[in-house]
C-alpha cells in the first residue's frame, strides 16, 4: 500500500535539534561513516559534490515516481522505490558531509559549526510537510537539494564564502528526504 498521507502526517511534527542530530547521525551510520573524520584522505570538495549528483538525481526520480503511483498500488514497488531513495540519499548526504568537512579544513571552520544550521533548516521543512501541496513537500525538497548542490559546486569553484551555507542548505534537504524514507520504510515494516 502506498499510504503517503499517513507518512506526511508523521513528518509534520516539531522536531528538536537533538532529534534531527540523531537522524543525521543515523543516516551517516547507514552510509558506513561516522560524523567526524569521514573524508577520504586525498579527496577534494568539488569532486565529492560532483559524485553526489548521480545519487541525488536517482533520489529525485524515485521520490517523484513514488508520489506518482496510485494510492492503492499493491506489491513491492513502493518499498523498492523507498529503498532506492534511501540508499541514494545516504550516498549524496555522505558526499556533501565530506565536502563540507574538507572545505572547513581549508577555510577554518568545522562541520559541527554548520550542523545546527542544517537542523534549523530541516526542522521547518519537515514540520511543514504536505502531500496536498503541488509539488508535495518531499518532491520539492529533492528538487531543491539538487539546485543547492549545483549552487554549492559553483560557489566552491569560485572560492565564495557562501559555499558552506549552500552545503548546509543541501544537507538540510537531504536530511529531510532521509527522514521521510526512514519513516516510510518503518511504517511499511510495521504494517
Amino acid at each position: 500500500m502506498n499510504d503517503l498521507d499517513d507518512i506526511y502526517r508523521r513528518l509534520a511534527i516539531p522536531r528538536t535539534q537533538q532529534d534531527l542530530a540523531e537522524d543525521y547521525r543515523a543516516a551517516l551510520r547507514h552510509g558506513g561513516i561516522s560524523a567526524a573524520g569521514s573524508a577520504p584522505e586525498h579527496a577534494r570538495p568539488i569532486p565529492l559534490l560532483a559524485a553526489a549528483i548521480p545519487p541525488s538525481a536517482t533520489v529525485n526520480t524515485a521520490i517523484h515516481t513514488l508520489h506518482a503511483l496510485p494510492k492503492n498500488v499493491e506489491g513491492e514497488l513502493p518499498g523498492q522505490l523507498l529503498e532506492i531513495a534511501q540508499r541514494n540519499v545516504v550516498d549524496a548526504l555522505r558526499c556533501c558531509h565530506q565536502a563540507l568537512e574538507l572545505d572547513g579544513a581549508d577555510h577554518g571552520y568545522t562541520v559541527e559549526e554548520w550542523l545546527p544550521i542544517v537542523y534549523d533548516i530541516a526542522g521547518p521543512l519537515l514540520q511543514s510537510a504536505r502531500l496536498d501541496k503541488e509539488p508535495p513537500t518531499v518532491v520539492q525538497g529533492t528538487q531543491e537539494a539538487i539546485s543547492w548542490l549545483s549552487r554549492a559546486i559553483a560557489e566552491l569553484d569560485q572560492g565564495s564564502e557562501d559555499a558552506p551555507a549552500s552545503l548546509a542548505e543541501t544537507l538540510a534537504r537531504l536530511l529531510a528526504v532521509w527522514t521521510f524514507t526512514e519513516a516510510a520504510l518503518r511504517q511499511r515494516q510495521s504494517g
